[in-house]
């Protein structure tokens, strides 16, 4: 039976609206409340940053924006530089998360290829990823930790997809020399190949659909296996 790919929820949507307080139960947060109250942490600072920037929003607004006292925000993070290489980090995984689950190699390469790509434009062009990324270009010679942690999570998203493409070379489906190579240049060119950080690319469904489906016929063309 072929596997569909599954479209999970936008992982960044939630920060779109502001952080609502987290309800504590009493005694020792649950690892639900927990789990709740950082990700309450994380929306909040995701906005701050974005509204004032790195250097002009403080531990204390964020703090305030969550809802919980600043002790507590500390407790989690220790300075406002580890608060934001975790909001990077979740802004680059999300989408990872965007891909859920792979096409089954059986599935027509073409229609996978069009499932794939978009979800890594849709990922690649929302807008807080975008502000996200803006600020990681301009924070990254302060803090080559940043940096490398960004450069682990991009080889983390492009895991499934190396092992979707070297099944496709497996099977003899596809005429692909790295499997590496090839999610790596899907992926930079369904980001725009970077322009997409210097210009707001247009979220339009007609733009979308052009972009993917001329990225789709690309590679298409260029892994079909020739002909015996």
């Amino acid at each position: 039976m072929n596997q569909t790919m599954i479209t999970p929820p936008d992982p960044l949507s939630a920060a779109a609206e502001p952080p609502r307080p987290v309800a504590r139960t009493r005694g020792r947060p649950t690892r639900e409340e927990g789990e709740a109250l950082r990700q309450s942490i994380l929306d909040a600072a995701l906005q701050l940053f974005i509204a004032r920037g790195l250097k002009a929003a403080s531990m204390e607004g964020i703090a305030r924006e969550a809802g919980v006292a600043k002790i507590t925000l500390y407790r989690h993070y220790e300075t406002k530089e580890q608060l934001f290489v975790e909001v990077a980090r979740r802004a680059q995984l999300s989408v990872r998360a965007r891909l859920g689950t792979m096409a089954d190699a059986d599935v027509p390469l073409e229609t996978a290829l069009r499932a794939i790509i978009t979800k890594l434009y849709d990922g690649y062009t929302h807008p807080d990823y975008l502000a996200v990324m803006r600020m990681v270009i301009a924070e990254a010679g302060r803090f080559p930790k940043l940096g490398r942690a960004m450069l682990e999570d991009a080889q983390h998203i492009s895991e499934p997809l190396v092992a979707y493409l070297q099944a496709l070379k497996d099977k003899g489906l596809v005429d692909i020399d790295s499997p590496y190579d090839a999610a790596v240049q899907i992926s930079g060119m369904a980001s725009g190949a970077g322009r997409y950080l210097l210009l707001t690319p247009s979220r339009h469904p007609a733009s979308r659909k052009r972009w993917v489906e001329s990225l789709v016929s690309l590679f298409v063309k260029a892994w079909r296996m020739p002909k015996s």
